[in-house]
């Protein structure tokens, strides 16, 4: 660890508590003499940084900037002259982070999610929470899935204010709430097993709980409402009730009654765009090019609404079109891009980094003024939260400079992080090797990108995915990022740096994925030919190796998640590791049946092998079942 930037500080008392607490994370101490640097603040209208002989001059419009200038100050305090100032086409640069997959940040772990944030200089962070709220008349309302009380809530919010970061609720008001719906005490306002009963009184009632819990806990008057992806709308409950009424007239209606709350607690509503383009579609979709919004749909969007366009870069050419849409629409139109961090224990930064290029390009060719990234988790949301410091450090650069280079995104991230970059980019080798000769992730091919989490848990014995491997080997490719990632670890360990843990974690992933795959390539060829050796090498070798390797993933697993994130949530990994540990030895046990002649065929080896497809959500084998229930 380098010895600490002495740092002589003159700034608005508002900011020190701010300060102080990225002392660690940007190796600064404060001090009245002998300092490597002097800071002065000065608020006006050009947010930037002058450095000469020793000081800086810090600019800035809003508070939260200020953080983000002092990052950028004491990455070149050494230079005796340097001047930089921000690009201001986004007055928002803003995250939406996903707590309501199983994975909860705990209170202290959000706030040092949002230390970084603000050397980043993001200005404000959605928490998404379908159920993840205690609502004290409804004691099943996020029952054993690690909740926030509202004293949790204020105390995030407390902490993101002195930064300047706004917290903004985002809930979940008609679809995407299967996780309540389960329950006896929701029966009055269920309408299918996912949404919410329209024109019923009690799910009002209902909303009015909600939203007015989370109005009393943020001081932000802005609130996100979802309203995305209610698929079957009408078609159970309230069926039956109301007999056939179109969707869309049903939604309007939902919508009217739903915005006369938001009002009764003075909020600002925003949603999710995509039902409003849905239902001018035969198919349903999002992004159809043909797709025109009539006056008799338009008209019907409530003006106090705030549209949300989302698109995670699966068709790079639709963001222009549709935002022209969206823009046509008389509304604020704020944009929403994602992190490929829901597919697995890392995140896809390839993918993220070229769709962040093309989809703020397509922003500021719009005039869109806010812009918002998204961390999705998935089905127990294996991918760690702060593994997605890469992809929120090159977006917002990509918001603040256009034409960044890789030297100053790469030097950006080292210096606001502590982060080593080519460790946390190689976490993403996780899904697949990329840069191949026969590589070809483009266009319909995109969801060929995403290898990682079905191999990872895939069964060791029916092997769905094993197709994939017999056409590209990748035992060598993982092993070879293993043996990188340890190196990175050592290092790590030696500096004292703060991400040995997750340095550690990508390391045994990758140490497992390497046994994983070279089991799954032979196994099957093996049994095929009779090749008896092999059989017994896996047996008595490889599969005793592959359960100490999960064994290891299991435990810095664990250790990662204990450190930030609520107890509850962790049980269903804890059953998915175990039980993969525990197909080792019944994988073995079997093919040393075989092999001593008391099993005369093993039954999952003379399945073929059919080629399964692979998708940006795929759906997993045996232990791997998504959204595992104990």
């Amino acid at each position: 660890m380098p010895s600490k930037i002495k740092v002589s500080l003159s700034v608005p008392e508002e900011f020190i508590t701010g300060v102080k607490r990225l002392e660690s994370i940007l190796n600064f101490e404060l001090t009245d003499e002998d300092a490597d640097i002097t800071i002065e603040a000065e608020k006006t209208n050009k947010t930037g940084v002058k450095i000469e002989n020793k000081k800086a001059v810090i600019t800035y419009t809003k508070k939260h900037l200020f953080f983000r200038e002092l990052g950028i100050v004491l990455e070149h305090y050494k230079e005796p002259a340097f001047e930089s100032f921000e690009d201001d086409q986004f007055k928002t640069v803003s995250v939406m982070i996903d707590a309501s997959r199983g994975a909860v940040p705990t209170v202290s772990g959000f706030g040092k999610l949002i230390d970084y944030l603000a050397v980043m200089g993001y200005s404000m962070a959605m928490l998404y929470t379908e159920d993840i709220v205690e609502i004290k008349e409804r004691p099943y309302f996020g029952y054993m899935r690690g909740r926030y009380t509202k004293e949790e809530m204020k105390a995030i919010d407390d902490y993101a204010f002195e930064y300047g970061i706004e917290i903004i609720p985002c809930l979940e008001c008609y679809g995407h709430m299967e996780k309540y719906l389960m329950w006896g005490e929701a029966d009055p306002i269920k309408d299918t097993s996912s949404v919410l009963l329209a024109r019923s009184e009690k799910t009002f009632d209902f909303l009015d709980q909600y939203i007015g819990t989370v109005a009393d806990c943020f001081r932000s008057k802005r609130i996100h409402i979802g309203m995305d992806e209610a698929w079957d709308m009408g078609r159970g409950r309230f069926l039956t009730k109301n007999g056939y009424v179109p969707p869309f007239e049903i939604f309007n209606e939902y919508m009217e009654r739903l915005i006369t709350i938001t009002n009764k607690y003075d909020l600002v509503p925003m949603m999710w765009s995509d039902m409003y383009f849905r239902v001018c579609t035969n198919n349903n979709g999002y992004y159809n090019k043909d797709i025109v919004i009539p006056p008799e749909v338009s008209s019907k969007i409530p003006k106090e609404v705030e549209l949300i366009f989302w698109h995670y870069g699966e068709m790079p050419e639709c963001d222009d079109y549709m935002l022209k849409k969206h823009k046509a629409l008389d509304r604020n139109i704020l944009y929403c891009g994602g992190l490929w961090s829901w597919i697995g224990h890392f995140p896809e930064h390839n993918y993220a980094m070229e769709s962040t290029r093309f989809s703020l390009e397509a922003c500021r060719n719009n005039d869109i003024k806010e812009a918002m990234i998204s961390i999705w988790t998935n089905d127990n949301a294996e991918c760690d939260i702060f593994a997605n410091l890469f992809g929120l450090s090159y977006f917002a650069e990509l918001c603040y400079d256009k034409d960044a280079s890789e030297e100053k995104l790469r030097s950006r991230f080292e210096s606001s992080t502590g982060g080593d970059w080519d460790a946390f980019y190689t976490m993403s080798l996780y899904h697949n090797s990329f840069g191949g000769e026969n590589d070809d992730y483009s266009g319909s091919n995109w969801p060929k990108r995403f290898l990682g989490k079905p191999l990872f848990w895939q069964d060791i014995m029916e092997g769905l995915y094993d197709s994939h491997l017999f056409n590209k080997s990748m035992c060598g490719h993982y092993a070879a990022c293993a043996t990188f990632q340890k190196e990175k670890l050592e290092k790590e360990l030696e500096s004292n740096g703060r991400w040995a843990k997750l340095y550690d974690f990508a390391y045994k992933v990758f140490d497992y994925m390497a046994i994983k795959t070279l089991i799954a390539e032979n196994l099957v060829p093996a049994y095929k030919k009779g090749d008896k050796d092999s059989l017994n090498e896996i047996a008595s070798l490889l599969l005793p190796l592959l359960k100490e390797k999960t064994v290891a993933v299991h435990e810095a697993h664990k250790s990662l998640w204990f450190d930030k994130l609520k107890l509850i949530g962790w049980a269903n990994l804890d059953v998915r590791y175990g039980g993969m540990a525990s197909r080792c030895d019944t994988a073995k046990y079997i093919i040393e049946r075989y092999l001593s002649g008391e099993y005369d065929r093993l039954e999952e080896l003379e399945e073929p092998r059919l080629h399964k497809g692979l998708s940006g959500f795929v759906h997993y084998s045996s232990i791997a079942t998504a959204n595992l229930k104990i």
